[in-house]
């Protein structure tokens, strides 16, 4: 047998796609040919294999055993990730709202949707002082109720990411 030959069936046997009797030939060309240093290693290995007489037998139940483990290694990562990617879909929702609403502020306060670009001139709306102040009163109560939902939403936010901070931690810390 050629040693081009030999190294062809040594990738394919380890590779793990030899037949019994292309085996049974490495085996026979170890066995009775002389072997450059290189196939050193392997020529050991054959003759190795040679000598067992039986196979090693595995012990019983160890497929089913295997089968239960990988199994259940892939029902912990899909819970994990299902999980996990329940709380990252909220998050991009949040941030994507959360840059729409700064956008549509930016774009008011620059006047993007008034139909002039400059103010009009002001105006008296009202003739009685004391009336003025009670609509601006109750303005500004308005705006600083809702200024402070917006607080709120704010420091709940912030709370969510900082639990979603801390499990990240836990995690990266269990794998090192």
């Amino acid at each position: 047998m050629k040693v081009e030959e030999v190294e062809r069936l040594l990738v394919q046997f380890y590779e793990g796609n030899t037949t019994e009797e292309e085996e049974s030939s490495l085996i026979h060309f170890f066995c009775t040919e002389k072997v450059s240093a290189e196939l050193g290693k392997d020529q050991q290995l054959f003759l190795f294999l040679h000598q067992q007489k039986e196979k090693p037998s595995l012990p019983e139940g160890l497929e089913s055993k295997l089968n239960r483990l990988i199994d259940e290694k892939a029902e912990e990562e899909r819970r994990f990730f299902h999980r996990n990617r329940s709380k990252r879909n909220w998050k991009w929702v949040g941030s994507i709202a959360a840059s729409l609403l700064l956008l549509m502020v930016i774009a008011y306060s620059m006047g993007v949707f008034r139909e002039e670009m400059r103010p009009p001139t002001p105006e008296d709306t009202f003739s009685n002082p004391e009336l003025a102040y009670e609509v601006l009163e109750s303005t500004l109560m308005e705006v600083s109720t809702n200024l402070n939902k917006g607080v709120t939403e704010v420091k709940k936010t912030q709370q969510d990411i900082h639990k979603v901070t801390c499990e990240v931690k836990k995690e990266i810390t269990k794998k090192h």
